[in-house]
This record gives structure tokens, C-alpha cells and sequence, in this order.
């Protein structure tokens, strides 16, 4: 077992989340010039491509490193091997390089070589952060589930519903990917694939971002942690929910299918009601712009959680609803909700970086003075209208719409970047010399 260690420096989660950022421009710098492909068929190499750029690049590896700063401040226990973090970025990364590229192509041999090294990768952080989560160093040797009251302990337990998720999203898609050689799965293609695709968004992303939210949220808003039988709700719908709907996608149950969504469709609901007390009960005098996309964020899994609920009872059908569905949930909810932690996050981090050491030494900026209050509303602006529009416009089928969709929601992308690349130019114009960065702390 990795034995814990003190909490890393800055330096650590901040390469995620540039490597996730510079990701997510890439995604979207691509999104435009493929607008013939999203208005035909989800199961197109290069649909597929820039689905894993936007889930494995941008969404997977920010929630990582986020992670090596979050369970520090969190859940106060010690991330346990920060030299299994610092090499699991580079093999993630090159994994994540080769899958995307292999999708473009359609060139299955080499996917699987590089699923297999993302796979790896994955594993290590599952071992890595699981160690960090639920052992700990005491007196009497390494406990496991350390008393940290029971508010730690909901988010502890979906980062754990979050990580066994991860593991198995990336064994099945390498498993996926080395059917398409040697055909030894059972079942039919889509099935697979749709079982694949949502244990990937509501058994890793879902679940990681339901439990971080139950602490960080509080934080951001002033506002009081949620409590009370919503928890169990929202662990019960995640950690039944999702096994049944996955099961019975591969197995074609059409019962399973249906109390699978309803039980996770219950745990989301759960999980915004407490989001929405809690911004009505937030004691600051005005939302920034981070927190706005939060929300915005939150209130995207509205028409998202809908449309998911119709494709399961087939109400709906078809590729495009897929397709709509996938911008709601990725694009909607996961990213906006992504985009203002990152402008919350990454300032904190650059702050404790360059001017942590010198603060009381000698003037330094507030944390607001990092940031780039216009550029975020840009942002905000761009992503919100360009999102909405590009779910309608895929699920018309309309090039020419998904094309003017997806530019605005490239230009949103490129304005959030150069907000973040303001923030980070700090590292460069302010290095840090002949001192150690400042530990890391709860951030407000």
C-alpha cells in the first residue's frame, strides 16, 4: 500500500490543468471544421476523435489534477505519492495523444497500444488517489475510512464511486477498442458502446463532481453544506443507478435500463436541489463569473438529465438526440461546471506559487487581481449562447447551423484560455526565487 506524504506543490495540479486546458482548445478549435460530421452519425472516427479529446483530454485529466489539490484541502488527508502523479501525466498524455489520433484515422492496432497506456496511467491514479482518500498514517498504524465527519465522509465515498468508475470506463474502452481487431465481446456494437459512454459520464464524471461539489460549493458560496437524507439519495441512485443501467444496456434489460435512469435521474435532482439552496443561502454580496458558470453549469443537467430520461424509455431516438445529448452533458453541464472551478482554482494556485512566499514580505495582489473579470464574462457569454445553440443545431442535423454554433463556442474556449493564460503569465513574469511556495490551504 502507497504509504501518505506531505501535500504536494502547486506546480503538480497546475500541469494537469494546463495539459487539460491547451486539450480543450484543441477541441474546440476543431469543433467548426467538423460540423458535416456532427450533423450525421455519432459512430464516425472523427466524431469519435473529438469525443475522447473533450472527455479524456479536457474533462479526465482536469478532474486528476484537481484531485491532487482538492483531497488535501478537502478531506485534510496527504496526497500519497506525489512521484506517481508526476509520471502519470506524461503516460496519460501521450494516451490520450494516440487514442485520438488512432480514432481519427480509424487505425485500431495502435488505439489499443495506446488505450492500453492510458489504461495503465488510469490505474495509477486510481491507486494513487484511492491510497490518498481512505488511508491514512495514525498511531496505531493505517486506518482506513478515517473519521472525518460525515460530510467529509459522502465526498470521500463518491470520489470513491468516482475512481472505481474510472477504472473500469478505461478497461472497457480498451477492451472496446481490441474487439474491433479480434471480435471476442459479446453483444451487439452500439449497445456496448452506449453502456461504455454512460458508465463513462455518470459512474467517473458524475459522481466526482457530486461529491466535490457537496464541499467546495459551501466554500465558494458562504453558504451551509448540504445535509440530511439528500446524501443517501444521491449515493444510492449513483451506486445502484449506474450498474443497472450499464448492465442492462449490454444485456438489452429494458427494465434495468429504466430504473437505472431513474435512480441516477434521482441522485442529479438531489444533487441540484442542494446546489440551488445553497446559492440561496450564500451569504456573498454578488456571484464572479466562476461561480455564475457553476451554476450555469448545474442548471444544464436540467435538459440534459431530460434527454437522457427520454433516450432510455424511447421516447426519443436516433443519432442526433444522442448527439444533442452528448453536447448537453459534455459541453453543458461537465464543462461549464469545469471552466469556473479552473477560474477559481488555477489563480489559487499561481497566488500560492509566486506570491505565497512573499506575502507579508512585501505588497502583493489579491487573488481577484489575477483575474480577468471581463474576459470571463466574454467567456460566459460565448459558451453559454454557443452550447445551446450547437445541442439544437445537432439535433437538426443542420451544418450550416452546427457550424455557426460551434465558432462562437471556439471563440468562448479562446477567450477562457486567455483568461487563464493572463493568470499563468504571473509564473513567468514573477518567478520564484531562493523560496518554497506556500502550502496549500482552503481556498475561498
Amino acid at each position: 500500500m502507497i504509504r501518505p506524504r506531505a501535500p504536494e506543490a502547486p506546480s503538480l495540479p497546475l500541469g494537469y490543468l494546463v495539459s487539460a486546458s491547451l486539450a480543450l482548445v484543441v477541441a474546440a478549435v476543431a469543433l467548426p471544421w467538423l460540423a458535416p460530421e456532427l450533423a450525421g452519425h455519432y459512430y464516425h472516427p472523427r466524431v469519435l476523435a473529438l469525443a475522447h479529446m473533450v472527455t479524456l483530454g479536457w474533462i479526465t485529466l482536469t478532474i486528476m489534477g484537481a484531485s491532487y489539490q482538492l483531497i488535501p484541502i478537502l478531506l485534510e488527508r496527504p496526497v500519497a505519492s506525489e512521484r506517481v502523479a508526476r509520471w502519470q501525466l506524461p503516460c496519460f498524455v501521450v494516451g490520450v495523444v494516440g487514442v485520438v489520433g488512432h480514432f481519427a484515422i480509424a487505425e485500431w492496432r495502435g488505439f489499443v497500444w495506446s488505450a492500453g497506456l492510458l489504461t495503465l496511467a488510469a490505474l495509477a491514479h486510481v491507486a494513487n488517489a484511492g491510497a490518498s482518500v481512505f488511508w491514512t498514517s495514525t498511531a496505531h498504524g493505517r486506518q482506513l475510512f478515517p473519521g472525518t465527519g460525515a460530510r467529509s465522509s459522502f465526498t470521500a465515498r463518491m470520489i470513491g464511486l468516482a475512481l472505481v468508475g474510472l477504472a473500469l470506463t478505461a478497461l472497457f474502452g480498451t477492451l472496446l477498442g481490441a474487439d474491433r481487431i479480434w471480435r471476442f465481446l459479446p453483444g451487439a456494437l452500439f449497445p456496448t458502446l452506449h453502456a461504455h459512454v454512460q458508465l463513462a459520464l455518470l459512474g467517473w464524471v458524475l459522481p466526482m463532481v457530486i461529491g466535490v461539489a457537496a464541499r467546495v460549493y459551501p466554500m465558494f458560496l458562504l453558504a451551509p453544506e448540504p445535509a440530511g437524507a439528500g446524501a443517501r439519495v444521491q449515493l444510492i441512485g449513483i451506486a445502484a443507478g449506474v450498474p443497472a443501467l450499464v448492465i442492462g444496456l449490454l444485456v438489452d434489460a429494458r427494465p434495468a435500463i429504466v430504473i437505472g435512469s431513474a435512480l441516477v435521474a434521482a441522485a442529479v435532482l438531489t444533487h441540484l436541489g442542494s446546489v440551488l439552496a445553497m446559492a440561496r443561502s450564500g451569504k456573498r454580496p454578488r456571484l464572479d463569473w466562476p461561480l455564475r458558470f457553476v451554476l450555469a453549469g448545474s442548471l444544464a443537467l436540467v435538459p440534459a438529465t431530460a434527454l437522457g430520461l427520454a433516450l432510455a424509455t424511447d421516447l426519443v431516438g436516433g443519432p442526433r438526440m444522442a448527439l444533442a445529448y452528448g453536447v448537453l452533458a459534455l459541453g453543458g453541464w461537465a464543462s461549464l461546471t469545469i471552466v469556473g472551478m479552473l477560474l477559481k482554482i488555477v489563480p489559487f494556485l499561481v497566488w500560492s506559487r509566486v506570491y505565497g512566499p512573499r506575502a507579508g514580505r512585501e505588497p502583493v495582489p489579491t487573488l481577484a487581481q489575477l483575474s480577468w473579470a471581463s474576459g470571463e464574462a466574454i467567456a460566459f457569454v460565448l459558451l453559454i449562447v454557443g452550447l445551446a445553440a450547437l445541442a439544437a443545431a445537432v439535433a437538426a442535423g443542420d451544418v450550416v447551423a452546427i457550424r455557426a454554433a460551434a465558432t462562437l463556442v471556439t471563440l468562448g474556449v479562446l477567450v477562457f484560455a486567455a483568461t487563464l493564460a493572463r493568470v499563468l503569465h504571473h509564473l513567468v513574469r514573477y518567478p520564484l526565487r531562493g523560496a518554497t511556495a506556500a502550502p496549500l490551504s482552503r481556498a475561498s
